[in-house]
């Protein structure tokens, strides 16, 4: 088993939705997501665990001046 992160947003909202899943494949981790998140719109899947860009850790990365 393998964790993969699936990356979406909820249609109703345009609010952007992401997750990890244990599975044996992308195709696997995407049907488990959508049986547990089933309105949500996935937009990809990537194997293993990223850190969602818009969490305050990646924020202050990206928009931190540079020296």
């Amino acid at each position: 088993m393998s964790v993969f992160t699936v990356i979406g947003f909820w249609p109703d909202t345009d609010q952007r939705f992401a997750t990890y899943v244990k599975a044996k494949t992308a195709t696997e981790a995407e049907v488990k997501c959508a049986e547990h998140h089933a309105s949500v719109a996935i937009c990809g899947i990537i194997r293993g665990r990223h850190e969602c860009v818009d969490t305050k850790s990646q924020l202050i990365r990206h928009t931190a001046p540079h020296d």
